[in-house]
């Protein structure tokens, strides 16, 4: 149909020729838009049109395939056939993981966010033009393919590059529910437009009457118009049927030959002759298909002429025939060597010849899907066990591969249909073994997806019912790291109370509920690196006792890790926990990047509690840098604690009646266990002091000075000692205490509160006329405030600096000159002041070097600079 009119389509063609325009040299850019609708539709027909209309542009078109959506990465595999050549250009990091998703390389980590940012990386350089990306059937993509064209996808805006993607209503569309991108629901022509194209397609226009009852069953769909004008008679069945008898008019060898291409899973045409030359049926048979126009072969592919037309081809053979063509595919797999996909294939295959149950074949399927997570980690493995499942005869075993199969969705971070999965192994059997594996995923959704205090409770309650010792301590110490997870003291309480005894985990735990952070570190310090949620907790423990450097270093190794093997589960809050290390080390880039990848992941795996918890820091960071409208948004969705950044911004802003009263119940009876915590004990005693209300202040500052005495952190004795000095009544006293607080920053540590206190010691100094000595530390306090892009307390600085008589201090909008950057253009330019080239940029933010290129273009106007060697001048370093 490529090139004919589209008769009832002018709106969604107008909506298509306007993203082809806009990303050709002189639009806006590239964008996206999703084709929705039943078969038949007119989405392929839309996809032609496009690639039609592409003149100047280049078109990469892809599909999904039913037989292969099991398959990781066997469509994005397909669709970079020609331009595999062009990998060794990726970034390296990029490369290997792209390498090791579509198989040419050893399994790497199956971090779907590298992939898809490789895939990004790739479709963006590897085109001298604008490029137009063409998906059709994605509903049968697999789900590490479409995850890697949705990542991509949904940056494309500032590229020269259009995704259509045209998807079937009704057929496993789960993970395309709610994508976030454009959309259009195609739905059927109108009697007109149908009659028109009936009128068109129709070897001899049939009467009238004839006409309106064809186009009354066709009920508007393109295809069943088109198949009914091909066939001439007066009354047909519906498009399946039609398919149907399509591929039952083939000679019976061509039919077998269609059945092993339809079922066949590996996309390799050799595997396809090969078990047809088993079952008698020599190659050359497809061509009565070829002629038929049911497929399309060529050197590399098998390829169907429509979706429907491979589901005919594969369901019109009798079943024994297709459990034939499953072995016959198998026994090719198992000759084709000893690779790990090999190994899989022949495994898949055994299980669809599988007629009812089958326990020899289930136990292999089982044992291969271990296999799987050992070495490519849960994502495949959960498939497998859950096919492993349906072979079982016997309901206890069904129970126990259905729980296999929750757990490892759960670590792969597909929490819904993890908890599908623990439902059914529930009413599948009623081992213990299995009950308390089911009850802890249930308890690991409800932290992340559903209600996060419900988790502790519920492995509470249930860790009472079990008579194996064994399993009530592992439920125990579940319900214990959920509920400390969550804030939930009381039920953590309690499940630590019932432990008669614990692993290094609830020892560490037991230890935080005490408030004993130096213990929890200390038995915490050996973590071994193999038991990733243990190495998380060692992370999150040393973030807590203020070791920031320490921190970032322990979850970047957990980040690294997680992502080599899967388990994304866990990387949201290991990236939480570097996002938190690096902002308070001063490194507001890097936590920026981090907060937003963690969000972005915690967001498409549905950890609701982890992406509040993310919006938390970035409400810190906006904070910080006073921006108002960003802070107040996120602190609406944050992790409960919305006074917590709103204080730190009103006393920024010079509000500290407003701060204190946002900070007021901050604490109030809540233990300091995390980052935010503390941070709020810092900021209720310096609202309570700039409020003069140093009453509202004493809790909290006896809270800090214990932590500052159990925690040994040079930073932390610092803000004890600023605080002491601006409560001193006696001005030796005070000056005493502001002199060991700075000797203490110097230690290092936290940059902002070493600020505060060269601001607060300056401020002091200044009231008391010492103005040079103010200067001193007023100009130290702005160089800090500068370099973090703080701003409402850079202009602060700048105030008392001017009140203390120094002279050619900037003025504020001088000084904000950077703000006018968006914040992406910040982060580009500061690294560019670091003599990062634009390749090396790029790999750091995940961008291409030609939007690096891009956002300096942009930048370079703004700061009134032309070259990178002028940004110094401009820039706060």
């Amino acid at each position: 149909m490529v090139g004919e009119p589209l008769h009832g389509r002018a709106a969604e063609v107008a909506e298509i020729d306007r993203l082809l325009d806009r990303a050709r040299p002189g639009g806006a850019g590239g964008g996206v838009l999703i084709l929705r609708g039943e078969a038949g539709i007119g989405k392929t027909a839309l996809l032609d049109h496009a690639e039609a209309r592409a003149a100047g542009m280049s078109v990469l078109r892809g599909s999904g395939i039913e037989a292969e959506s099991g398959i990781p990465f066997a469509a994005l595999h397909l669709l970079l056939g020609d331009r595999l050549d062009q990998l060794d250009a990726l970034p390296g990091p990029q490369a290997a993981a792209l390498r090791a998703a579509l198989g040419l390389a050893r399994p790497g980590s199956g971090d779907r966010l590298l992939i898809g940012l490789a895939l990004l990386t790739l479709l963006s350089e590897s085109a001298d033009a604008p490029l137009l990306c063409l998906i059709d059937d994605a509903q049968w993509l697999d789900r590490e393919s479409a995850d890697a064209l949705l990542f991509a996808a949904r940056r494309v805006a500032s590229r020269g590059i259009v995704f259509l993607i045209a998807l079937r209503d009704g057929d496993g569309t789960g993970g395309w529910a709610r994508t976030g991108l454009p959309e259009l629901a195609l739905t059927g022509l109108d009697a007109a437009d149908a009659a028109r194209l009936l009128d068109e397609r129709a070897p001899e226009p049939p009467s009238a009457e004839r006409r309106d009852g064809l186009v009354e069953q066709a009920r508007g769909n393109p295809l069943a118009l088109i198949e009914f004008a091909a066939a001439g008679s007066g009354r047909l069945a519906a498009v399946p049927a039609e398919f149907e008898r399509t591929v039952r008019d083939l000679p019976e060898p061509a039919r077998l030959l269609l059945a092993v291409a339809a079922a066949d899973d590996s996309g390799e045409p050799g595997v396809v002759v090969q078990a047809a030359r088993d079952l008698g049926v020599p190659f050359g048979a497809l061509e009565a298909a070829e002629d038929a126009g049911v497929v399309a072969v060529t050197r590399t592919t098998i390829g169907f002429r429509h979706p429907l037309l491979r589901a005919a081809a594969y369901q019109g053979v009798p079943v024994t025939r297709r459990i034939a063509v499953h072995r016959a595919l198998a026994e090719v797999h198992a000759g084709a060597g000893r690779t790990d996909r090999h190994a899989d294939l022949r495994v898949r295959h055994l299980a669809a010849a599988a007629l009812g149950t089958d326990e020899s074949v289930g136990a292999e399927l089982e044992s291969a899907a271990d296999d799987i997570r050992e070495r490519s980690g849960p994502s495949g493995a959960a498939s497998a066990y859950e096919r492993a499942a349906r072979l079982a005869g016997d309901p206890e075993v069904r129970a126990r591969r259905l729980a296999a199969a929750a757990e490892a969705e759960l670590a792969a971070g597909r929490l819904v249909h993890a908890r599908s999965l623990a439902e059914d192994a529930a009413l599948a059997g009623d081992a213990e073994e299995t009950r308390a594996r089911v009850d802890i995923v249930r308890a690991g959704v409800d932290l992340e997806h559903g209600v996060p205090q419900a988790a502790g409770r519920l492995l509470l309650e249930r860790a009472r019912a079990y008579s194996d010792q064994a399993l009530r301590t592992r439920l125990l110490e579940e319900a214990v790291f959920h509920a400390w997870s969550c804030g939930d003291r009381p039920t953590a309480v309690q499940a630590r109370d019932a432990l008669a005894d614990g692993s290094v985990m609830a020892q560490a735990l037991s230890a935080l509920l005490d408030e004993d952070v130096t213990k929890a570190r200390h038995l915490l310090a050996d973590a071994c690196p193999e038991d990733e949620r243990l190495w998380l907790l060692a992370a999150e423990v040393t973030l807590l006792a203020g070791d920031d450097a320490a921190a970032a270093e322990r979850a970047a190794h957990l980040v690294a890790r997680c992502r080599r093997r899967g388990l994304l589960g866990l990387v949201p809050r290991a990236l939480a926990v570097e996002a938190w290390a690096r902002l308070l080390h001063g490194e507001h880039d890097e936590a920026r990047a981090l907060s937003r990848e963690a969000l972005e992941i915690a967001e498409q795996t549905g950890q609701r509690r982890q992406a509040a918890v993310v919006r938390s820091i970035q409400a810190r960071q906006a904070a910080i840098e006073g921006d108002e409208v960003r802070c107040r948004a996120l602190s609406a969705s944050a992790d409960g604690r919305v006074g917590d950044a709103l204080g730190l911004l009103a006393l920024g802003l010079g509000r500290p009646e407003d701060a204190l009263e946002h900070l007021q119940d901050a604490n109030r009876d809540a233990p300091a266990a995390t980052p935010p915590e503390i941070l709020a004990l810092i900021d209720s005693v310096g609202a309570a002091i700039a409020a003069d209300r140093p009453g509202a202040g004493t809790e909290p500052m006896a809270r800090l000075e214990a932590l500052a005495r159990d925690a040994g952190q040079p930073w932390l004795d610092g803000v004890a000692s600023r605080f002491r000095a601006l409560l001193a009544a006696d001005p030796d006293e005070a000056e005493r205490h502001f002199t060991l607080a700075l000797a203490s920053h110097r230690e290092g540590g936290r940059p902002f509160e070493r600020a505060r206190t060269e601001l607060l010691y300056g401020e002091w100094l200044r009231r008391s006329r010492r103005r040079a000595q103010a200067r001193a530390r007023l100009r130290a306090a702005l160089d800090i405030f500068e370099r973090l892009g703080a701003a409402p307390w850079a202009e602060r600085a700048r105030s008392e600096l001017r009140a203390a008589g120094q002279g050619g201090v900037r003025t504020g909008g001088d000084a904000d000159l950077p703000g006018q950057l968006t914040a992406q253009e910040m982060q580009v330019v500061r690294l560019a002041m670091t003599g990062a080239t634009n390749r090396q940029i790029a790999a750091r933010l995940r961008l291409s070097h030609r939007t690096v290129a891009y956002h300096l273009y942009k930048a370079f106007p703004k700061l009134g600079v032309a070259s990178r060697a002028e940004l110094h001048r401009h820039v706060p370093a």
